[in-house]
């Protein structure tokens, strides 16, 4: 029965000391940060959640990219988004690629990479909510 109890307090105190609040944003951050980077050649259409929480496009863009925002009214149902496609006359070359990353704070809450397809063209999809 010691031994048992002992596991358990050793247990207990490792998870307790393991975990720290820095591995989630603070809750009261209010800063989005985006990025685009790759070896993608082409153009891009963004879109982005805008301080207001309300998508917002940018087009003509190319790689690298960075937009950072601070939300006017945060809550923990609002959706953030980035998503980034070929332009319909900027496609790259095939197999090129294409990271995308959002930061709350300075904690990396989503990232995702896609290849072009064979003719060029990327199709990036992100989305998380602001907790």
């Amino acid at each position: 029965m010691n031994k048992i109890l002992r596991n358990f307090i050793f247990l207990f105190s490792f998870i307790t000391i393991s975990c720290s609040k820095d591995d989630s944003p603070s809750s009261s951050s209010k800063s989005i940060k985006y990025e685009l980077s790759g070896t993608y050649s082409g153009t891009l259409i963004v879109v982005y959640t805008n301080p207001d929480g309300i998508n917002q496009i940018e087009d003509n863009i190319s790689l690298p990219w960075l937009k950072e925002i601070t939300l006017t009214n945060p809550s923990a149902t609002t959706a953030i988004v980035l998503t980034a496609g070929s332009e319909v006359s900027g496609a790259g070359q095939a197999n090129e690629i294409v990271t995308g990353k959002i930061f709350i704070g300075s904690y990396l809450k989503k990232t995702a990479t896609v290849n072009t397809t064979s003719i060029g063209y990327a199709s990036l999809d992100i989305a998380t909510l602001y907790e």
